[in-house]
């Protein structure tokens, strides 16, 4: 059981090797099943066991011995996979073309395998391929964020050494012009580009040209004996503002196909990777649509509740653009702005009584759709949350709890309310609870709109001021009751790895002052003692004669 491995080390190294999460860079990718893999690179089998279950059949080529046997205690039971141990790839004689090539954390280690450069495995790769085969690569970004922060790829390796031409290193990184130019010339080929964010070890969400960020958002991490500068989603924030995310995003993940075959025509994925086994899902969105699937079939019970909802909606006369169709949530892409987008763009341009009005018809609708009923048994009963009876009857409270009705999971364009992701109902929930978590998302998203209007004068305005504590409370539950704790950890320990450079003066400032201090305290002894043999010899006999000698001449 790997998730209690996790539970007792939670080492960056050990959730990189049995996390599930490992996978997400593959996961997502719609291999088809019939057709065969070669995997350069297996390292502990973290990839390898999506891969065969996706594909009919899977060669691993792993270069330790030590690591093919953990990959074969690791997947006995896969009768589809052969490993084969090799460091020089173009030594081994393959046995037939693969459809499918990957080199996910292998093509740094180019001149390692037996060959050139990069070029030249890129065209080793190209030769063991299908004539409709594709290569899937996976590297890191010479310019990434974390690197400019202060990571290292190991605990050995010094900083910034991706920048020092004298440092020494069995590896060698590129930024994306670079890629780009050794694929164009290994070939004639497609490629497209997918941003794996925070990288590809452990993918939270996958961004591409056709779907790039508005806002740096991830998980970070770092390893437990790193030193980081500063928070690296500030500087992806500044180059999203600068449209140069691609250049500074830690890690790339290539797809390569044959000249007259189309990539993927996936352009997002998000991996809901903070849930509760039973409670995650992948989102993948094309041009053309969106589509939701549990992550692993414990998700699938929460993907027909999510269409339970959907019904429910739809009963209400409420428009929602989602429908359950074979275990999956599936929708049009539309291309329409979302709801908190359209206020923020309001409060930017300082017209706070049209974003007031908004708010109001907002509100209004909530109230006439979702029905407005007096009970005694309430969602704070049912969670344990304490309130007087006479407080709790100064709230409005709605039979249909679609507490995921917030700006965020709502098309508007001024006139229509069209909504998606309602993954979440419960029973007699306040109307201002649900405005709560709408005002209070939209603030946490787009901090910088306090400077335009009184957040707090807002919530006054909406009866939720006197009720913070006990909103903040079934937050509180029901994130419990969401969010997997252990991993959730694994994140926050991270954190601890970013310090500011003031931090870093200050925490040298201190240690000086202790050296400084011991210095002092180490004088002060030896001129004690030094005081301690002067009076010592004062009284030997010894002294007492040489000073009768001296006073004699």
């Amino acid at each position: 059981d790997y998730n209690k491995i996790i539970e007792q080390d939670k080492r960056t190294n050990i959730m990189m090797v049995f996390s599930e999460m490992r996978a997400n860079i593959i996961k997502w990718y719609p291999f088809e099943k019939d057709k065969k893999v070669l995997e350069i690179g297996a390292n502990y089998g973290e990839i390898t066991q999506e891969l065969v279950k996706k594909c009919a059949y899977v060669t691993a080529i792993e270069f330790s011995k030590e690591k093919a046997k953990c990959i074969q205690k690791r997947l006995k039971k896969a009768q589809n996979l052969n490993i084969i141990i090799s460091s020089n790839l173009k030594n081994i004689n393959l046995e037939g073309k693969y459809d499918y090539i990957t080199l996910i954390g292998t093509a740094e280690y180019a001149n390692k395998l037996g060959f050139d450069n990069l070029k030249d495995m890129l065209q080793w790769a190209y030769k063991n391929l299908s004539e409709e085969g594709k290569v899937i690569l996976a590297i890191d970004n010479k310019f990434g964020a974390k690197y400019l922060a202060g990571s290292t790829r190991n605990k050995d390796e010094r900083p910034f050494a991706n920048y020092k031409s004298y440092a020494n290193k069995d590896y060698k990184l590129y930024g994306k012009n670079e890629l780009e130019e050794i694929l164009n010339n290994s070939g004639e080929l497609n490629y497209k580009f997918y941003y794996p964010v925070p990288n590809y070890n452990l993918t939270h969400l996958i961004y591409t040209d056709e779907f790039l960020p508005e806002k740096g958002k991830y998980n970070i991490y770092y390893r437990e004996d790193e030193e980081i500068l500063f928070n690296e989603l500030t500087l992806i924030n500044e180059s999203i503002k600068n449209n140069k995310f691609d250049f500074f995003t830690n890690s790339y993940l290539v797809e390569i196909v044959p000249k007259n075959t189309k990539a993927s025509n996936i352009s997002f994925i998000n991996y809901s990777n903070m849930r509760k086994k039973n409670y995650k899902i992948i989102t993948k969105l094309s041009k053309e649509k969106v589509v939701k699937e549990g992550y692993k079939e414990e998700g699938n019970a929460h993907i027909r509740k999510i269409g339970e909802n959907i019904e429910k909606l739809k009963q209400l006369d409420v428009t929602i653009c989602e429908e359950l169709i074979e275990d999956k949530i599936m929708s049009k892409y539309i291309e329409k702005t979302s709801m908190d987008t359209f206020l923020k763009n309001i409060l930017e341009q300082g017209q706070i009584e049209i974003f007031i009005k908004e708010l109001d018809k907002w509100n209004c609708f909530i109230k006439s759709k979702f029905n407005v009923i007096s009970t005694e048994k309430t969602v704070f009963d049912k969670y344990s949350i304490q309130m007087s009876e006479e407080k709790k009857s100064k709230l409005t409270f709605l039979k249909e709890g679609f507490i995921d009705a917030i700006f965020q999971n709502v098309f508007y364009d001024g006139q229509e309310y069209i909504l998606f992701d309602q993954e979440w109902y419960e029973e007699s929930v306040p109307l201002e609870y649900i405005m709560y978590r709408s005002i209070r998302q939209l603030f946490f998203q787009y901090s910088e709109l306090e400077k335009n209007i009184n957040k707090q004068k807002i919530y006054e305005r909406y009866n939720i001021d006197q009720y913070i504590e006990e909103f903040e409370a079934l937050e509180g539950e029901w994130q419990k009751e969401l969010v997997d704790e252990e991993i959730l950890k694994f994140y926050s320990e991270k954190w601890s790895r970013i310090i500011s450079i003031e931090d870093m003066k200050f925490n040298f400032n201190q240690q000086l002052g202790k050296v400084y201090l011991e210095k002092d305290k180490l004088q002060n002894e030896v001129i004690k003692l030094q005081n301690e043999l002067n009076q010592m010899k004062k009284g030997s006999r010894f002294y007492r004669w040489k000073k009768f000698f001296e006073n004699k001449k």
